[in-house]
């Protein structure tokens, strides 16, 4: 293997990480905001991947890191309100 073949696996390993990096930015019980800015849920559970995992109308949803910003201090995902009601 050479040095740049090295380099560029640290590379892509580092990116593929970036997810569960932001997880580091979210902890349970923080309020999650849809894309309207309306609040949903309290975080429940962090993943390890850095999904959330929440209970909304009495259904425990697991919203995708890759939705998930941090807009002015607050956590926000990219997907509505409905949205939200069809993911599993």
């Amino acid at each position: 293997m050479t040095k740049f073949n090295s380099i560029m696996i640290s590379v892509v390993a580092l990116a593929m990480t970036a997810p569960a990096a932001f997880a580091a930015d979210v902890s349970r019980n923080d309020r999650l905001y849809d894309s309207s800015g309306a609040s949903v849920a309290k975080v429940s559970r962090v993943a390890d991947d850095g999904d959330v995992v929440i209970i909304y109308k009495g259904k425990v949803i697991r919203v995708q890191a890759e939705t998930l910003s941090n807009t002015d201090g607050k956590l926000m995902t990219s997907l509505s309100k409905k949205e939200l009601r069809r993911l599993k």
